[in-house]
């Protein structure tokens, strides 16, 4: 079966998986060159490939998709992000992905740039040391998406269809080329 044909569920619960049995832990970091790696990479290429295939034409516009690599250890917050032309991850509004750190789902939804805030309206979902079903708050402050997102919407593992995660990405996809067209 090739990743054309395979489902965006596939993928999330694979990453989703990973992280459960790797969860985020401070100060021990995952080496990308570990032998162990390669299934999460693998997913993320295989996830990267189907949002490619879904996502890549929202007409008239063409958006790319980037995923998290890490060069020497592997990212805290594993994410999947789609950018419209001329947005980059550290510094855009684009459509992300961003996978709990122990791998209970991921929050979905419009986003600006942690690291070049854009002047959107976000919601705050993390204040102090609060608990959240979903979290998406790396190890440094520079890794805490938590209260990036405009419309944030939990997705919960494992993801049985992915109907209700597509309808939220292109709601999202719509809304950030919407604050880019202003």
């Amino acid at each position: 079966m090739t990743a054309e044909y395979e489902s965006m569920d596939l993928y999330f619960n694979a990453i989703c998986e990973f992280r459960q049995l790797n969860p985020v832990v401070k100060g021990q970091p995952l080496r990308t060159n570990d032998p162990g790696m390669i299934t999460i990479r693998d997913a993320l290429l295989g996830f990267k490939h189907v949002l490619e295939q879904q996502y890549k034409s929202t007409d008239p516009i063409e958006c790319s998709v980037q995923i998290s690599k890490g060069i020497t250890n592997l990212p805290h917050i594993l994410y999947a992000c789609i950018l419209p032309p001329g947005q980059l991850v550290p510094n855009g509004i684009y459509t992300a992905i961003c996978f709990d750190i122990l791998g209970r789902g991921a929050l979905v939804g419009c986003v600006e740039s942690k690291v070049t805030a854009k002047g959107l309206t976000t919601v705050h979902r993390k204040k102090n040391a609060r608990l959240l079903d979903i979290d998406v708050d790396g190890a440094s402050e520079r890794t805490q998406y938590n209260n990036v997102f405009v419309n944030p919407k939990e997705f919960y593992y494992p993801l049985h269809q992915d109907i209700e995660l597509d309808l939220h990405i292109k709601a999202s996809l719509k809304l950030a080329i919407g604050f880019l067209e202003r």
